[in-house]
């Protein structure tokens, strides 16, 4: 009792609130109530539930304990990265940080400059605690410039089928195509999942160049090309196959299903995303937004799926999709759920990155409380693509390192 009641002094002595983790009663601030709540629970060994547990839990060891009063006074002691502003209304237009005096924003100032050297970038924008602390255009682009953010398009449809699932039309993850495509004679389809779809691990063949999948029928996708599944092979094709799981599963096309879940809680309005048959729209390219509008994806991601108070994507969601379930062989050995994860060193709770063609890209670092976004010309080669990745992940987030 007596380190509790220590703990209780010197946090009220303080006197100052943050808001982020630790908020175990849900008010939007960490602050000597909140410790106060998670001791009451120690003592009282009683059950904090849902948010208020999630929130108590810093440590992520499934226990509220001793431990977790420990790191929340850090919490409001020192600062800690993990803390965070308010969760943003996405709806809304991004602020711009007035103090950069708090981060070298010198560095971050002269590895941009560098940057605009690259010859196909045509945007650079960096959000650190929900503002934009840099945002930069090149090459005739602006920001009220739309744009294909191609395969970044997948990192939204990944978040539409765990939508879905939250929503309930879709049971889970794990369901083979046999169960949530229309009635086939194609047996293979009883032999691959939605998480085989999600994570590119269908063992299809890419059976359809750029954009012909889209006019493809669902019977036309399902009787490409097959081996076996559950090693990873990048294909645009079986990709669009999302797409088609969620309009027979939801009765809405992806844009309709996201106009009324995802879009208005981003500020995203009316987007032109390429669609074919039965206007489904292309699971794997062609969404055309704003990059102001693309890197709130990743933020909606920072927050845990909340947009406001609304939280629209479920945190087992954003745990699932960014979570290891394919190792490609590759540049970027890991894969999510339509997310990559880059490199070995860079884990998911550091990071996860959605990749466009070209060079688009959304990095999302949790830890430091960053997005990342980018926009390229898409005539570049993969030797640019490979110089602003190190950019992005070698220059400008180290920056944010101890901030």
């Amino acid at each position: 009792m007596n380190i509790f009641k220590k703990i209780i002094v010197i946090i009220s002595i303080l006197g100052f609130l943050l808001p982020c983790e630790g908020d175990a009663n849900l008010d939007g601030s960490t602050n000597v109530a909140d410790v106060v709540t998670i001791v009451q629970s120690v003592i009282n060994n009683s059950e904090l539930t849902n948010e208020s547990f999630d929130n108590s839990d810093v440590n992520n060891d499934d226990v509220i304990d001793i431990l977790d009063i420990v790191l929340v006074v850090d919490i409001i002691l020192i600062g800690n990265l993990e803390c965070n502003d308010s969760r943003l209304d996405l709806s809304l237009e991004w602020e711009f940080a007035e103090d950069l005096s708090y981060f070298d924003s010198e560095q971050l100032n002269n590895t941009i400059d560098q940057m605009s050297n690259l010859s196909y970038l045509e945007g650079i924008i960096v959000v650190h605690n929900g503002k934009i602390v840099s945002e930069s255009y090149y090459n005739g682009s602006s920001f009220n410039q739309t744009f294909n953010i191609w395969s970044v398009t997948k990192s939204f449809t990944s978040t539409l089928i765990g939508q879905a699932i939250d929503q309930g039309y879709i049971d889970n993850q794990y369901l083979t195509l046999n169960n949530l495509l229309p009635m086939s004679t194609q047996p293979y389809l009883s032999q691959i999942s939605l998480h085989n779809l999600l994570s590119m691990s269908s063992g299809y063949v890419d059976g359809f160049g750029y954009p012909y999948w889209v006019n493809s029928t669902t019977t036309q996708l399902e009787w490409m090309p097959y081996t076996f599944p559950g090693f990873f092979s990048y294909n645009n094709s079986a990709c669009h196959l999302n797409s088609h799981v969620l309009f027979h599963m939801t009765g809405m096309t992806p844009n309709e299903f996201a106009s009324i879940n995802l879009f208005p809680y981003l500020g995203i309005e009316n987007p032109q995303w390429l669609d074919g048959y039965l206007n489904i729209n292309d699971a794997s390219t062609s969404l055309e937004l704003r990059l102001r509008d693309m890197i709130k994806l990743g933020q909606l991601y920072l927050q845990d799926g909340w947009s406001g108070e609304e939280q629209i994507l479920s945190s087992e969601w954003v745990n699932e999709a960014t979570s290891l379930h394919m190792e490609t062989m590759s540049a970027i050995p890991g894969y999510g759920y339509l997310w990559w994860l880059p490199p070995e060193d860079w884990n998911q709770s550091e990071g996860y990155i959605a990749i466009g063609y070209g060079g688009q890209y959304i990095a999302v670092y949790p830890e430091r409380g960053l997005v990342i976004g980018a926009h390229s010309t898409i005539n570049s080669n993969q030797a640019y693509e490979l110089q602003l990745f190190n950019y992005i992940h070698n220059e400008i987030a180290p920056i944010f390192d101890n901030e």
